[in-house]
């Protein structure tokens, strides 16, 4: 049981209980006997000093009347010591012999220093305890004898054993009701604990669909579960995004295999010509080259994926690069008759890598290409909202449903039929490309799409703060010349 976290939690309640037990009563002990003792000496103390005065008063010849008339009405033993030693009158057993040396050493100190000492036979909790008072008596400013008066403390030695007892009733009950509130207080915190264990053991298993529904009041334990049901989603979610892309890829690749290895065994069913083999191996370079975009585009996305997308931070003038990008697509537009039109802002400058950027818009004029139909035209712009530039690329394709947008920048993601592609090469990565490089930059990149419509793709990119802010103040040294 104590090997267990709820048997050494209960076990550390009643330790703790019992060392408050121990220290209360260890302190309530020393200040009920201090108080005691204290009562019993301040009545010791009255009577000796009576007695004492009736005895000052009246002629050591009538002592012994005195005497025997106090002790028939005291309860306790009486004893008169004169200053030689010698006994002038008890009343029962010797009190000396009783206390020793306690007795003793309180006597010597009222002869010699003439003021009352207190002494104590035996423990305090003893049936034969007596307290005892050394009283000086004097006569003519001097010492002649010492009166000793006892007092019985048998009735306190009832009460405290009275006390003992009910707290040793009462401290062991508390101890039991600790033991018991410590292990279900132990058990209702860990109940969560062990639901966490078996839900993780399920997980591991491969159960990535179970959730913890534990519904602890401890905020501590609510924050516990609320980040562990999301590590199982995100564990959920990684793991079918890498089966997906598993068998994306697999099927990716299978058919240009599937297919360079038809052409290679029809080469070698029957000898060939030169100028033969040299087509079929034309033929082959070309699956070879969309196996290699294949392999290209899927250690782009792992590197960024792993946060190792190595992107080289330079001015770049944006204006300048897309009007670039327009002019290249120019001859292929041209070829099925689609029009680029471009509207774009001077001056747009960002930080980032020229040749990612470049790409990024090189894949969304080439998507907007593949589904733009004939005698249409893609639109290309861009323009600078406080400090970012929007940058749009607009078809007049078929459009996207609305339920594929949120998959569209997904690897390996394709949408309808409806928006062919005229190629038939595409294989699904590189709007996926295009957002892992985009986010890479601190920008966003989205679509808006009806079907019928046609698409756009928008980029936002933060431009280049530094130099805008050198242009203003180039701006103002001009203006300040100019006045």
């Amino acid at each position: 049981m104590f090997r267990t976290f709820r048997g050494r939690l209960a076990l550390m309640y009643v330790s703790l209980e019992l060392g408050i037990l121990l220290f209360a009563g260890l302190l309530l002990y020393t200040a009920l006997s201090n108080r005691v003792y204290n009562e019993v000496d301040e009545e010791l103390t009255n009577q000796a000093t009576s007695l004492a005065s009736s005895l000052e008063d009246t002629s050591s010849y009538f002592w012994s009347a005195h005497m025997s008339n106090f002790a028939d009405h005291y309860a306790g033993a009486i004893q008169l010591i004169s200053a030689n030693g010698l006994e002038l009158f008890r009343s029962d057993r010797s009190l000396i012999d009783r206390g020793g040396n306690d007795i003793s050493r309180a006597l010597g100190i009222s002869f010699r220093s003439g003021r009352p000492a207190f002494a104590s036979t035996e423990s305090l909790l003893n049936k034969a305890n007596v307290r005892v008072i050394a009283f000086p008596i004097y006569r003519d400013n001097r010492i002649i004898a010492s009166l000793l008066l006892g007092h019985s403390t048998s009735d306190i030695r009832s009460v405290f054993n009275l006390m003992y007892l009910i707290g040793g009733i009462l401290g062991a009950i508390s101890i039991l009701i600790s033991a018991g509130a410590g292990y279900y207080m132990a058990k209702r915190a860990l109940d969560p604990i062990q639901e966490i264990t078996r839900i993780a053991r399920a997980v591991a298993a491969g159960d990535l669909s179970r959730r913890l529904t534990s519904r602890a009041q401890e905020k501590e334990i609510g924050l516990l579960v609320r980040v562990l049901n999301k590590m199982f989603a995100d564990l959920e979610t990684s793991f079918m995004a890498q089966k997906r892309f598993t068998a994306d890829a697999s099927h990716e690749l299978r058919l240009p295999l599937t297919i360079l290895k038809g052409e290679i065994e029809v080469a070698l069913r029957h000898p060939r010509s030169e100028g033969e083999y040299q087509q079929i191996l034309r033929q082959q370079l070309g699956t070879i080259d969309r196996i290699q975009r294949i392999v290209n585009d899927l250690l782009t996305l792992a590197r960024a994926d792993a946060g190792q997308l190595e992107l080289v931070q330079t001015p770049v003038d944006l204006s300048l690069l897309l009007q670039e990008v327009g002019q290249q697509h120019l001859i292929l537009f041209d070829s099925q008759h689609v029009a680029l039109e471009m509207d774009i802002e001077d001056d747009l400058e960002i930080m980032g890598d020229a040749t990612q950027i470049e790409r990024t818009m090189m894949n969304l004029l080439s998507n907007a290409f593949k589904h733009a139909p004939e005698h249409s035209a893609i639109y290309l712009s861009a323009t600078a909202v406080k400090e970012s530039v929007i940058i749009c690329v607009r078809d007049e394709g078929p459009g996207i449903a609305e339920e594929q947008q949120g998959a569209l920048f997904d690897r390996f993601f394709r949408a309808d039929d409806a928006r062919c592609r005229k190629d038939g090469e595409g294989a699904g990565l590189g709007l996926a490309i295009c957002k892992r490089i985009v986010d890479a930059h601190e920008g966003d990149i989205w679509v808006q799409s009806k079907q019928g419509e046609g698409s756009s793709f928008f980029v936002r990119l933060p431009l280049h703060r530094a130099e805008t802010a050198h242009q203003q103040r180039v701006s103002d040294v001009m203006d300040a010349a100019k006045a």
